[in-house]
């Protein structure tokens, strides 16, 4: 926009700090960035720029010349998208104002009025387009000055001034219009629409459309805000303006203006209540409808026109959706809604809606490479024909398509799609079985495993081909059975469900051996519900086979976690079994079978269950019948096979009879209380001796001491009953008992050594005086010399062995003084004290004439003893000097030897001599 030229006035009213302003704010738009306050600053200096009307002279000039080029810059930010528009807009109207301001102060000629006119009128377009109501109707009243005063303007120095003015104050007035419509007052748009009126055929042909797109606008609006006649109304409006030129005098783009305010205006119609506007609708529809050529956007309007009738006929409804297809391009949008449609048409004719889809399949999609469309639409097919009522040829409409699909669109089905299409046929599948149909269940079912499909994946052809097996069981027909199972792929024959159809149709048919083989299968499989092996168990045993009825039964226990299917008998399941597992074992030779692992796990699962069940005093599951059954067999099998099976599996045995003995109750009768004991005792006593075993025979440490800790218990246990039976009981039995608790406390006595639990070791000793064996000793007496016990630990232990195997006697003298040999020797120089007692307890066993104590163990005791006595006297110690050498020469005395080593050792003695 260029300045105008302006000569001075006289008038003055100083503008300096909005002057100030305006240069500051050109520096500031042309640089970056740009202060946020700057839309806020923009807004207070229109405010304060609207209070002034007139300039001084002086002024003038400069205002004009801010306003030009602030307008300038404008342009240049409307084209550049990193501004936001509202600060081009803020930007334009403070601009339109300096210049209004510039132009009101020096009452410019027509040319400047004309050109301050057109500011106004383009800021007032850009403040409603960005709905800036306010700034919009103050700038359109700047506009309402210029246009008032153009009216009187002398422009014959203009050239086509009339006409010029004409379109200004048209333009004006179309301003005021959409002004009013962005006030929500249409009774004002309505006035000022009548007054363009009588210029209406003189507009020109650009004005015109633009004027047609403003009302159209207004009505789309109305339309959208379902005011429906007040849309009609100003499409109306935007109609008539458009019919008062001809096609030749308007752009290319009116065509497709008229187009649309015809279609929305026939969309605002059909949304009427009365059949009169509908039917009118239907009228522009069908004239929009009679060009050379089809319009999608017409046929779709046809299409929802006849959605708002009561009835809808079907024929016509199709032949539409026949002629989109045709027509249309197939983008996303458009096959959406082509299919939103043709869901439309179904309910009123699968049929035709099945002609329709078929032909979209088929004829609309071929050459778009788009998959996941052809995939749709198939699915879409299918579900129209497995919902249908009708059963006519549906088949065979099915086939046609599924057999052209692979040429036409090779390998566009993908999994998902071929997912949904197989559930739908298998709903249809499902109901036809329920109505007994079978025959019309094995053709859906071989449509669901055309080749189309053949990338569903083995199970879900393995589920349709396994429904065709039970239709085939249902018709007695075991050809096809055969046939279908003969086709399946490795994964699907294995599948533990078509193994156990096939099981069946084996059974029916006499065919043992296949029979058998898919037994063997379905038991030796890891899936977790057993119901189908439990099933298989039960036939299996109507026909003989123990070794299979055994596999599958327990493969049923460990499914359930050695629990049970619903509605079976836990402990009846488990002694079925083990009864099985029993007779398998005592048919075997010597005892060697492999399910020997088995057994022990059928006892262990058993106590654990029971041990689950009883936990709740009201549950029956396993009572106290149950319990003695499994706890005797386990101790008995036990028993029975301790010296053929590894260690290991005799003691799981062991430990599954006590869990069962540990849920007895409490109270209970004397005789059942006494057998449950001695049952208990003999089981702590074979887990001692079996743990005893395992211990010694493993290599790492950790598990070597785990198993002498249980040992521990097991011989803990046996003691404690044994203390409180051991004087019920008498004669074999009672020795019987003796022999077991000192082997038992050996055991226990070589896991605390083991253990280096020396304190219970020592407890041990002592209590095992309550066993009365004089062998026992020998055995403790051995295995704390052999352990790593400290000396002081070993003194203690070994001062007790001794000592409570000299009470008892009974004793070898000859291992007691080799015992007593070690412990003098241990006790010498670590603790003196009990060195000496050993050696009065000597003299007493010496002089003892029930015993002879052997003479090698006396001369290496006396002689040992003066040596000590030495070293005390070489240590100037001369008081314990005399005192040891004197007990070395007391024993030397009971030496049977005629009194040569006395002798010796007296003559070294009184060779000694000692300080005054």
């Amino acid at each position: 926009m260029a300045p105008v030229s302006l000569q001075r006035s006289t008038k003055a009213s100083p503008l300096t700090k909005i002057l100030e302003y305006a240069s500051s704010l050109e520096e500031t738009l042309t640089s970056v960035p740009r202060p946020l306050s700057l839309a806020t600053d923009l807004l207070e200096n229109i405010d304060k720029l609207a209070e002034h009307r007139l300039v001084a002279a002086v002024n003038v000039r400069d205002v004009d010349e801010y306003g030009t080029r602030l307008w300038n810059i404008s342009s240049r930010l409307k084209k550049d998208e990193a501004t936001s528009i509202k600060l081009v807009c803020l930007v334009r109207v403070f601009a339109c104002l300096l210049l209004d301001c510039s132009h009101r102060s020096t009452n410019g000629g027509t040319a400047n009025t004309i050109r301050v006119l057109k500011s106004a009128l383009k800021t007032t377009k850009l403040c409603l387009d960005q709905r800036h109501v306010a700034l919009a109707e103050r700038i359109v009243e700047k506009a309402a000055h210029y246009e008032e005063v153009l009216k009187h303007c002398d422009g014959d120095e203009l050239r086509d001034f009339s006409v010029l003015r004409t379109d200004l104050s048209s333009e004006y007035i179309m301003m005021r219009i959409a002004l009013a419509w962005h006030q929500d007052r249409l009774d004002l748009a309505e006035n000022w629409l009548a007054k363009l009126e009588p210029i209406l055929a003189k507009l020109d042909p650009m004005l015109t459309e633009k004027l047609a797109d403003l009302l159209f606008e207004i009505g789309k609006e109305q339309n959208g805000k379902a005011a429906y006649h007040t849309a009609v109304q100003w499409l109306d409006h935007a109609h008539d303006v458009l019919r008062l030129r001809s096609e030749e005098e308007l752009s290319s783009d009116a065509a497709d203006l008229q187009t649309s305010i015809l279609h929305t205006m026939a969309r605002a119609l059909m949304q009427a209540p009365e059949d009169e506007t509908r039917g009118r609708a239907w009228n522009i529809a069908h004239d929009l409808d009679g060009g050379p050529s089809d319009k999608l956007a017409v046929l779709i309007l046809k299409l929802d026109i006849l959605d708002t009738n009561a009835e809808i006929d079907p024929q016509v409804y199709s032949e539409l959706l026949l002629r989109v297809i045709r027509i249309i391009h197939i983008t996303e949008s458009t096959f959406r809604t082509t299919l939103h449609y043709i869901h439309k048409l179904r309910p009123q004719s699968s049929t035709l809606a099945h002609v329709v889809l078929e032909k979209l399949l088929l004829e609309g999609l071929p050459g778009t490479k788009k998959p996941a469309w052809v995939e749709r639409l198939l699915v879409t097919i299918i579900w129209n024909l497995t919902t249908s009522t009708s059963n006519e040829g549906i088949h065979d409409s099915l086939k046609q398509i599924l057999d052209v699909l692979p040429a036409q669109f090779p390998g566009s089905i993908g999994a998902s799609a071929t997912h949904a299409a197989q559930t739908l046929i298998w709903r249809r599948i499902e109901a036809s079985c329920n109505q007994r149909e079978y025959a019309e269940a094995i053709v859906w079912s071989r449509l669901a495993l055309h080749e189309t499909f053949d990338n569903s994946g083995d199970t879900n052809i393995g589920k349709i081909q396994r429904k065709i097996i039970i239709c085939s069981l249902a018709t007695s027909d075991y050809a096809t059975a055969r046939d279908i199972y003969s086709g399946m792929t490795d994964i699907v024959q294995g599948a533990h469900e078509t193994k156990y159809l096939m099981y069946k149709v084996a059974l029916q048919s006499g065919d043992i051996e296949l029979a058998v083989e898919c037994l063997k299968a379905i038991s030796s499989g890891s899936a977790k519900d057993g119901t189908l092996l439990y099933a298989c168990v039960l036939e299996a045993q109507q026909i003989g086979q123990r070794e299979q009825a055994i596999s599958a039964m327990l493969s049923v226990l460990d499914k359930y976690n050695y629990g049970s299917p619903p509605g079976v008998n836990l402990p009846a399941l488990l002694r079925c079994t083990a009864r099985l597992l029993i007779q398998e074992l005592e048919s075997s030779v010597e005892g060697e079978s492999p399910n020997i692992d088995a057994i022990c796990s059928l006892f262990d699962g058993a106590a654990t269950q029971a041990k689950l069940q009883r936990r709740d005093a009201k549950n029956e599951t396993f009572p106290l019948c149950e319990l003695d059954w499994f706890s005797r067999n386990a101790y008995n099998l036990a028993v029975r096979f301790c010296t053929i099976w590894n260690p290991p599996k005799v003691l799981r045995l062991v430990q599954a009879c006590l869990k069962f003995i540990n849920l007895y109750p409490e109270v209970m009768d004397s005789s059942t209380h006494a057998d449950l004991s001695l049952r208990r005792m003999f089981c702590d006593f074979l887990g001692a001796s079996l743990l005893v075993i395992i211990a010694r025979g493993e290599d790492a440490i950790e598990s070597q001491l785990q198993y002498y800790l249980n040992l521990r218990k097991h011989a803990k246990n046996f003691h404690i009953h044994f203390v409180a039976q051991k004087d019920s009981l008498q004669g074999g039995a009672k020795d019987d008992l003796c022999r077991k608790a000192s082997t038992c406390l050996s055991f226990d006595f070589e896991a605390a050594v083991r253990l280096k639990a020396w304190e219970d070791a020592g407890q041990i000793v002592r209590d095992s005086h309550a066993c009365e064996d004089p062998k026992l000793y020998s055995t403790l007496a051995d295995i704390v010399l052999a352990s790593e016990a400290p000396t002081e630990t070993m003194i203690s232990i070994l001062q007790q062995i001794v000592n409570i195997a000299w009470r008892i006697g009974g004793i070898d003298i000859t291992k007691l003084s080799r015992w007593i040999r070690c412990l003098f020797q241990l006790a010498l120089t670590s603790n003196p004290e009990t060195a000496e007692f050993l050696l009065n307890q000597v003299m007493t066993l010496a002089k003892d004439g029930n015993m002879e104590y052997p003479a090698e163990e006396l001369e290496w005791l006396a002689t040992t003893s003066f040596n000590r006595a030495v070293d005390f006297y070489c240590a100037s110690q001369d008081d314990v000097c005399k005192r040891w050498a004197e007990m070395a020469l007391a024993v030397a005395n009971d030496i049977k030897d005629g009194g040569q080593l006395h002798d010796l050792l007296q003559t070294k003695y009184l060779g000694l001599k000692w300080e005054d």
